[in-house]
């Protein structure tokens, strides 16, 4: 047997969510690295290997003419449909421009779609910020909808140039009066994704020579590290330094939900290779060396995360672009620390950079988007449009709004928004506290597949922030595999109530001969009658290749919350190498011995 591999992590008391000890391959110790001053900034630069993309196949050319046609009967605004032809092969999208009426010229906002959406989803949006004055474009992304082509994930070579291009032959058109110095890009989930890599290249050329400008972006519950919202390793600033754990029941829920079955469009709607990928994640144990995980990494960090692009980061301070973020505290697919490293990152490079921050019960479930939290947020957005797009009323603060999360039945009150000037200052003081209770936890406990069929169409709506009221199923309780601390919430505020307000932290020391461990985290707000609700989650991969890990000083971070703890009630910490469905339990076999577990948690 190999001699055991010593590993030791400096650690720091850590108040953001997304700042944790970043942990190169191998566990090399960086003595000072939690510390230092750029552990907040802007990820290093990195490179990837090629991206992976099609295009060129299904473009619709010979079936169906670009062109669009307007209803001339349409009263409050003008309604102009039909398909544009994409500068980047010819794929034929389906579009749907708004124009007020009147002379213009107007500010366009591009409104996109969540993952297997389309055109026809948010259309009271699009009604209503055309009252506003703004001319409203919506599309159907290649491979959705009836638009032509394959879907590429949003990839920065495919998607975000069909962005472009439609935005261009738009303004081009003069006809519809755009005004092509006030862009912006906005939309759910997918549409989330879009808006942030559509900053790449805030200003472009049409084909016609026009001078386009993207002047404000509001992604509303966004990835910004795709690979660490859908492969997180524990390190929410390093996806790539590590492999993770999949988010099974996410992955094939969207996958399934994206599915086209069309007889307009008989042939696959996904390419070769996200089929491929998709069949390796659901097969696969996450590993380095493997050309396949390689070829993800650097598709989905290189080609499809904005965190990742350095021509973002070089270019930040001199385009400046304002950013108004929608992010949810219950969002289990794009988290909070989608939303942290990007703030985080900004502040660090410009204190003063423009960017606002909503966070709440909002996006894809465990949140609920109460029709008021979600109308509330609506009018958030509408004033950030007015101010940066129409130049109307004051210049909006550049704060975090935080909504405290309240039962599922109780109505949104705004009254639980609170707001400070970054996430840090949401806590007002840290506590910890100290378990001495060891554990050994042992791997695999339970089918690995477990769960693998669990709801798989349960985002449906979430793209458009629509109310969600169902239960995702509790996670199995294996008690080889999870150890539970438990913690008076009376003693965290002198026997008064708590508002966690932050993301918990759990630091542990392990001990374990496997080369792979899986460590996940859940921590419960206990009522006296034995009724819970599940605070915040967290999950950790220590991969040490084919070295066995042998001692380890961890830090597991969690994705945070607003939450009031009542002072009669009890905070439940469980620490398991298993939270499936939701994670793809590690295949790997393993026994590790626990000890020195300790949390830290924000408070207000």
């Amino acid at each position: 047997m190999p001699r055991a591999f010593v590993v030791v992590v400096v650690v720091a008391a850590l108040a953001a969510c997304s700042e944790n000890p970043t942990q190169p391959r191998a566990f090399t110790v960086r003595p000072g690295f939690a510390s230092d001053p750029e552990a907040s900034g802007p990820p290093p630069a990195r490179s990837f290997g090629a991206d992976t993309y099609r295009t060129g196949v299904f473009t619709g050319d010979g079936v169906t003419s670009p062109g669009l046609t307007c209803d001339k009967a349409a009263s409050k605004s003008r309604v102009c449909s039909g398909f544009l032809a994409s500068g980047v092969d010819g794929t034929r999208l389906d579009v749907t421009l708004q124009v007020p009426q009147g002379g213009g010229p107007f500010p366009l906002v591009v409104l996109m779609h969540g993952w297997a959406g389309s055109k026809t989803g948010s259309g009271d949006v699009a009604d209503a910020l055309v009252s506003d004055g703004l001319a409203v474009l919506r599309y159907s992304a290649r491979g959705f909808g009836e638009s032509w082509g394959q879907a590429n994930l949003a990839d920065i070579h495919v998607e975000i140039e069909d962005l472009r291009s439609l935005v261009g032959q738009l303004v081009d058109q003069h006809q519809f009066h755009l005004n092509a110095d006030a862009v912006a890009v906005t939309g759910a989930s997918y549409g989330g994704g879009h808006s942030w890599l559509a900053t790449m290249a805030p200003t472009f050329t049409s084909a016609a020579g026009t001078a386009v400008r993207i002047r404000t972006i509001v992604p509303i519950v966004p990835w910004t590290d795709l690979l660490y919202s859908l492969l997180p390793n524990g390190r929410p600033r390093n996806s790539i330094d590590g492999p993770g754990s999949a988010k099974l029941s996410y992955i094939n829920g969207l996958f399934a939900s994206g599915l086209r079955r069309s007889a307009a469009r008989p042939y696959p709607n996904y390419p070769d290779y996200l089929i491929a990928w998709q069949n390796w994640i659901n097969a696969a144990e996450p590993n380095a060396a493997d050309p396949v995980y390689g070829q993800i990494v650097d598709g989905v960090a290189g080609g499809r995360s904005i965190w990742w692009q350095q021509s973002f980061w070089s270019s930040v301070v001199a385009n400046r672009i304002p950013v108004f973020q929608v992010q949810g505290f219950t969002d289990d697919l794009f988290p909070l620390p989608e939303a942290a490293r990007m703030i985080n990152a900004l502040h660090t490079v410009d204190a003063t950079y423009p960017i606002t921050l909503y966070l709440g019960d909002i996006g894809h479930p465990r949140a609920a988007n109460k029709v008021g939290e979600v109308d509330y947020v609506e009018g958030l957005i509408r004033q950030w449009f007015a101010y940066y797009l129409n130049g109307q009323g004051s210049e909006p603060a550049h704060i975090v709004y935080a909504a405290i999360t309240r039962p599922g039945g109780e109505a949104f009150d705004a009254s639980n928004v609170i707001t400070a000037p970054t996430i840090d200052a949401l806590a007002t003081s840290r506590v910890s506290h100290a378990f001495d209770a060891s554990a050994v936890l042992v791997n695999p406990a339970s089918d690995p597949l477990a769960g693998f069929f669990w709801d798989p169409f349960v985002m449906t709506g979430a793209e458009q922030l629509q109310p969600y009221t169902g239960t995702p199923p509790d996670p199995p309780v294996v008690e080889s595999s999870m150890a539970v601390y438990t913690l008076a919430a009376s003693t965290l505020n002198g026997g008064a109530d708590v508002l966690v307000a932050g993301c918990p932290l759990v630091r542990l020391h392990a001990s374990t001969l496997a080369p792979r461990v899986q460590l996940d985290v859940r921590m419960y707000d206990v009522a006296p009658d034995g009724s819970r609700q599940l605070i915040t989650r967290g999950t950790y991969t220590a991969d040490n290749g084919v070295a066995p890990i042998g001692e380890a000083d961890l830090t597991i971070p969690t994705y945070g919350n607003l939450w009031r703890l009542a002072a009669d009630h009890t905070l439940r910490i469980e620490l398991t190498n298993l939270d499936s469905p939701y994670i793809t339990p590690s295949r790997v076999p393993s026994a590790t011995t626990v000890s020195s577990v300790a949390v830290e948690i924000p408070i207000r």
